[in-house]
């Protein structure tokens, strides 16, 4: 008899990149991603289906994500991309012979160059291309849960209006429709980011008006989207009639932000001290000596030859990489994290009785990116999982499995600092958001100047709707915070900014019925084929929220 069931949730997600610069920022961003990540993801999963061992998880693509894994242009860079890597990795293995490096060395050149061959080759030829379709295949098969997420990965609690909100979830909606075919069930909220009715949150950017009228679940209800995550912290601080002072964080709760709405979301919460494991840079496995270090690369050629060695120490005393250590590290790890997994479900069904789950959501890019070795890890904790007493599910299978604990009203609050609103909320960034505000004004303004526009001019609009879900990313507001890539981040919305109130001041230029000029029409080819992404947006979706 099971003991519990984990639920793991791989969130994935890159703002846009494509045709946005290459590197150190820009689309290097997705080939590092999609190389190191997505597609060993794929491979760990075909395995351990072959070998019987149904790797039952929930996996979200954002849907800007979706978008660029879609555009040929991705699939051509993609390919170049790896081909340079192997290069690079041959001109390394070359400047090791002649300067006497050693045989190490050479043999981590030559492991690269073998790594970024395999990386090519599948996909090429297994995939020709195209990831998605197999994300939905093995959907389709029963083995993942893939979910869905706003448009943009919008951080849904400091958005200027409920509008934007909704906005952002339909078109998530609607992008995953067209990518696998159906309508999502399970939803990745940005940054975890939950409001609840009548929150002001958002009153300090925009004054009074910001307060919300609906809770969040209520606008996903009406989408059809049954669940979602939120971080430990909000379930602790929840309220509501059936509550008591301790409350079980391996159970689903109904999130509700009145007892007279008719609208509400299953959640579940995410387990900190488990998740922590993996994810704490400082005390989780990734931090092991033995692993391959991500932040020291070699100066020509930008590869990773020397291991973790100790995270306290400086870059410049790191140690060379042994892979044969970090796999038997990875190993050792796993074997460790499912006896965890066991040793909390077991505590938690002693508490509480019943059946217990352990919700981990992660980054997809943590495992492969930032530790190199995490698919491996990850495909020994299946291979565990698959030998205990415990069972994998997806959201989906909690919602269809479970009933919730209780009905409780969510206080706002996210997965950042202290469970609050930052860094995406943090007073640098004010700035953005009131930039957001004056935007989404303008095209209002706009549409109600313009209830009927000409074919042209809705051209126009729906270019100008892409250009202000690029501009609603939390990504630009948590590069610049955190300084990870302020410049970049900074550029790209000011860019975005101006191509999308240029967008508008042709609306109304052209309400007088005068076509484009050839400058004008140029311009708008040119951001089309550069911010190809929501082919099927409508106005509609804008102006009539559910």
């Amino acid at each position: 008899m099971a003991v519990g069931a984990v639920v793991l949730v791989l969130h994935s997600h890159l703002p846009y990149v494509l045709h946005h610069g290459r590197f150190p920022h820009g689309s290097e961003w997705l080939c590092e991603a999609v190389a190191e990540c997505y597609l060993p993801l794929l491979q760990l999963l075909r395995e351990l289906v072959r070998r019987g061992i149904p790797p039952r998880c929930t996996v979200e693509f954002s849907p800007v994500l979706c978008e660029q894994l879609a555009q040929p242009a991705f699939r051509m860079l993609f390919q170049r991309y790896c081909r340079e890597r192997i290069e690079a990795a041959r001109d390394d293995e070359q400047h090791f012979r002649r300067h006497g490096y050693g045989e190490p060395w050479i043999r981590l050149a030559q492991l690269w160059q073998s790594w970024y061959t395999e990386r090519l080759q599948e996909f090429v030829e297994e995939y020709r291309g195209e990831l998605l379709p197999v994300f939905a295949r093995l959907q389709s098969l029963g083995v993942i849960e893939v979910a869905t997420s706003a448009a943009t990965h919008a951080y849904l609690p400091l958005l200027p209006t409920e509008r934007s909100v909704v906005f952002q979830l339909r078109v998530g909606v609607e992008t995953y429709r067209r990518h696998f075919g159906h309508l999502p069930q399970s939803v990745w909220l940005p940054e975890c980011g939950y409001y609840p009715a009548g929150d002001t949150t958002a009153v300090p950017l925009y004054g009074p008006t910001a307060v919300r009228s609906h809770g969040l679940e209520e606008w996903l209800a009406r989408l059809g989207l049954r669940q979602f995550v939120v971080d430990q912290p909000l379930v602790e601080r929840a309220w509501g009639p059936e509550l008591q002072a301790q409350r079980p964080l391996t159970r689903p709760y109904w999130c509700r932000s009145s007892a007279q709405s008719a609208w509400g979301c299953l959640i579940l919460a995410r387990h900190q001290a488990t998740a922590a494991a993996v994810w704490d840079a400082r005390t989780g496995y990734p931090g092991d000596g033995d692993y391959l270090e991500f932040h020291k690369r070699h100066y020509s050629s930008w590869l990773r030859y020397w291991r973790v060695t100790d995270n306290r120490l400086a870059l410049q005393d790191k140690l060379l990489y042994v892979p044969a250590w970090a796999q038997g590290k990875a190993a050792q790890h796993a074997e460790h994290f499912v006896g965890l997994l066991l040793q909390t479900l077991r505590a938690e069904r002693e508490r509480w009785g019943g059946f217990p789950v352990v919700c981990l959501p992660f980054d997809t890019e943590l495992f492969g990116h930032w530790w190199f070795e995490g698919p491996l890890f990850l495909r020994h904790v299946f291979e565990g999982l698959a030998e205990s007493p415990l069972e994998c599910w997806s959201l989906a299978d909690c919602g269809q499995r479970l009933e919730p604990v209780a009905s409780v009203r969510l206080p706002s609050g996210s997965w950042g600092r202290d469970a609050g609103h930052e860094p995406w909320g943090h007073p640098e960034v004010w700035w953005m958001w009131q930039q957001l505000a004056q935007a989404e004004a303008r095209l209002d303004g706009l549409l109600h100047r313009y209830p009927s526009p000409t074919p042209e001019q809705q051209r126009l609009l729906r270019q100008a709707l892409r250009e202000l879900l690029v501009l609603q990313g939390s990504d630009w507001s948590f590069l610049v915070v955190t300084g990870s890539a302020r410049d970049y981040a900074q550029q790209r919305f000011f860019f975005h900014g101006e191509d999308f109130h240029r967008l508008c001041t042709l609306v109304e230029e052209l309400a007088g019925g005068r076509p484009l000029t050839a400058e004008e029409e140029a311009f708008v080819n040119a951001l089309e084929q550069q911010d190809a992404l929501f082919p099927d947006i409508e106005l509609s979706w804008w102006q009539q929220p559910l």
